[in-house]
């Protein structure tokens, strides 16, 4: 068997990995079989049976059906591999320790070390081995031993000294992750169930003996605290991850959003261009040796690499190149850079499939894919540079241009000075990178030498942060670009693909067209968008009112949350909606929380207009433009008429296509006293905080739609508008509602159910 032919038994199984899902299911006993895996497979059998007739496809018909049986196995095996949940996995009993009591009790075993969030609190995971419910008094009621994995956060005092290994006891609640409620959303429930995790635990006291065995997290506490006495923090912590990847250390999350907004993320993240660097100096300082002691003392430094940052995929992928690097030295053979790529990708997928949809994965193939296809190419169209100059411009410029689509549709972002950036900081992460992985080694050994050979990184460490600072005030530092489909995503690696095949004479002209049918991908559909776009927002943002329009490429907000909503909910729904300006916004809550979720939103998609109920330094030193809305006085902002009614409880009527009657929370009293004083509050939709709902202002205001966006709707309530022909959403339930002008009301998660759904 040839080697194109491996490969392409390659290709075959990890298609039939990625398109398991395509097309659905269907059960034959308790085993899930893909249609897709069918579908493809009998296409295969169908050209088998060509070949064994006129033998005109090339191979022989039998390698034909074995490419039919790789595709189909692959589809079942990536299903019989999904991870699910056991009878006695600790999901089971959320519901039920919920019902009991609000405290509960998981004895367990750490199996990752624990981390750092946003939020500044310890998070790992725990092999969760007995649940116990207790009372008011402390007394055990419920007791069971259990199975599965729990995703733990707890202040950060409490893990401090945690490392993995430990048996720990966890007091807290039990909780069951949520599916993401906003479009652009994060899906927890989805990232977790990848990895085999269905149940979350929020802890308020963690229990473990302190003891002083042995293991890898003493290795790297002592790397990072090198590195830390040697250059402080943020510096000490950004060279420890540029030498064993970020998820060895903590690295504040402002530092991560910064290198992630210029295009620089993959520097803070092992990955194949570490371990070439570490294996082309080993390679180096053994060039006078022997080859079998190069290739030992090479798969010694991979192996201990990779088991020292965390067995991360990008890392396996890099290392498993590696090692065929080092056979191909060991036989005096040339080793495909291709062939060990497919080599390397493939058996990674056949130990843990559910490796293909970890974006870590995903970018590391695709960006060592571009250097090996693409590089020569760009070196040979700069041969009027000198070839390290060469090399040092084709190297980012194939790694962003295969990465592309991906980021785009994972992230809805582009960085207009990522690949000028990367050109510029190479030097310097070479540096730092090698730099941190030598004086790692050294401190391991001679911790004071460690930390005197750390600070000679100051400069350097220093230097590429100004550079990712100083990009980011840049315009097009990041720009929005919206969700692009699937198909789009097919579509330019489609183009970036024909751009590589030979094409005959007569075509070959058209091949400088490609770079604008890569962008027409992009900008076509976007273009569309903006111009037939006519839709109103209210986002799931548990007791917080967010309101958004978008019509034409133009977008109203009102109200941004506070700090965490803002970062958390409206940022993401604005990066896929592409949106990179708010052309309006209206804060109705001018409290402190909210004027910092204004300000951390405003960073980012600045407002050419600024309204608010009330006056504030603080809101109008966010924009060049503020006003200030007229209680009781129609406002026409935006082609949208707005009535505010009152200042201390803002009630807002907005008539845009329909009326709008946005309502605060507010006492039964107040409701009726509003109902009985007003004479505006007649609306087609009314956007209401949940609990009390007087008859009084339900009459006055006659809505035929109603959207709660609070955390509590009663039953009662839901049941007496419904029973009164109104269409009831609620966004703690159903997500985010949106209203088109074509299609009307829709739920979030319902669509995205309906999505979801197999296609015929």
């Amino acid at each position: 068997m040839n080697i194109s032919v491996g490969l392409t038994f390659c290709v075959a199984y990890i298609a039939g990995l990625l398109l398991s899902g395509a097309a659905g299911y269907f059960t034959i006993g308790t085993l899930a079989i893909s249609r897709a895996g069918v579908i493809v497979s009998l296409g295969l059998l169908v050209l088998a049976a060509i070949a064994s007739r006129y033998r005109a496809l090339g191979w022989r018909s039998s390698i034909w059906a074995a490419l039919a049986c790789v595709f189909f196995l692959a589809s079942i095996y990536m299903t019989v591999r999904s991870p699910v949940a056991g009878s006695r996995d600790i999901s089971a009993y959320v519901e039920r320790a919920q019902s009991i009591a609000p405290t509960h009790v998981i004895a367990g075993r750490v199996i990752e070390e624990p981390r750092l969030n946003r939020a500044l609190k310890g998070q790992f995971v725990l092999q969760a081995e007995r649940l116990k419910i207790q009372n008011a008094n402390g007394e055990t009621t419920f007791q069971i031993a259990t199975q599965g994995q729990l995703y733990i956060t707890a202040p950060l005092l409490q893990v401090t000294g945690l490392h993995r290994g430990q048996l720990i006891t966890a007091i807290g609640r039990l909780y069951r992750p949520q599916a993401a409620k906003n479009p652009g959303g994060f899906d927890f429930a989805s990232y977790l169930s990848q990895r085999g995790i269905f149940t979350g635990f929020v802890a308020t006291d963690l229990q473990f003996p302190i003891n002083s065995r042995w293991g890898l997290w003493r290795v790297r506490q002592r790397i990072v605290r090198s590195h830390l006495r040697a250059l402080g923090s943020p510096l000490g912590q950004l060279v420890s991850a540029m030498a064993l990847g970020r998820r060895a250390v903590d690295l504040p999350a402002n530092m991560q959003a910064l290198f992630a907004q210029v295009g620089l993320a993959h520097t803070i993240a092992a990955s194949g261009f570490h371990v070439s660097l570490l294996l082309g100096t080993v390679l180096a300082l053994l060039r006078s040796r022997t080859a079998r002691l190069q290739v030992v003392v090479g798969i010694i430094v991979l192996i201990s690499y990779v088991t020292l940052t965390g067995w991360q995929a990008s890392v396996i992928r890099a290392a498993i190149m590696g090692m065929a690097t080092l056979a191909g030295l060991a036989t005096n053979r040339q080793v495909m850079p291709t062939g060990a790529l497919m080599l390397a990708a493939t058996a990674m997928l056949l130990v843990y499939p559910q490796w293909l949809w970890q974006v870590g994965f995903q970018l590391s193939v695709m960006a060592t894919w571009g250097l090996i296809v693409t590089v020569p190419a760009i070196v040979r169209r700069l041969k009027w540079m000198p070839v390290t100059v060469a090399s040092l411009v084709a190297v980012p410029v194939a790694a962003t241009l295969w990465t592309l689509p991906l980021m785009l549709y994972h992230f809805n972002v582009i960085s207009g000075v990522s690949i000028l950036l990367n050109v510029v900081a190479t030097p310097l992460v070479t540096v730092i990178s090698l730099g941190g992985i030598a004086s790692s080694a050294v401190a391991l050994l001679l911790p004071t030498l460690g930390q005197l050979t750390a600070q000679l990184l100051y400069y350097p460490t220093q230097g590429l942060v100004w550079l990712a600072q100083t990009s980011s005030h840049l315009p097009g530092s990041a720009v929005a670009i919206g969700q692009i489909s699937l198909w789009q995503l097919a579509g330019l690696y489609g183009v970036l693909c024909l751009s590589l095949c030979p094409l005959r004479s007569q075509i070959k002209r058209l091949k400088p067209l490609l770079p604008v049918v890569l962008v027409g991908f992009l900008l076509v559909p976007m273009a569309w968008q903006s111009l037939t776009q006519n839709q109103i927002t209210v986002l799931a943002a548990d007791d917080e009112l967010i309101w958004l329009r978008q019509v034409k490429g133009q977008t109203m907000l009102i109200n941004s949350g506070d700090q965490d909503t803002a970062f958390y909910t409206v940022e993401p729904f604005l990066k896929q909606a592409g949106v990179n300006q708010i052309d309006q916004a209206i804060a109705l809550s001018t409290d402190s929380e909210h004027v910092f979720g204004w300000r951390s939103l405003l960073q980012r998609s600045p407002s050419r207009h600024l309204y608010s109920a009330s006056e504030l330094p603080a809101l109008t030193n966010l924009t060049q433009r503020f006003q200030a809305l007229q209680p009781g006085r129609s406002q026409v902002i935006g082609q949208v008429t707005m009535q505010l009614l009152g200042i201390e409880n803002p009630i807002l009527r907005v008539t845009a296509a329909q009326s709008w009657l946005l309502l605060p929370p507010l006492s039964s009293e107040l409701q009726a006293y509003l109902a009985q004083t007003s004479t505006v509050l007649e609306s087609h939709v009314l956007v209401w905080s949940g609990g009390a709902l007087s008859d009084e202002l339900l009459a006055a205001v006659n809505p035929k739609v109603v959207i709660c966006y609070g955390r509590n709707l009663s039953e009662a309530i839901e049941r007496r508008l419904r029973q009164a022909d109104r269409q009831v959403f609620w966004t703690h339930r159903d997500g985010a509602v949106t209203w088109h002008h074509q299609h009307g009301f829709h739920a979030y998660l319902e669509t995205k159910h309906r999505n979801a759904q197999p296609w015929a």
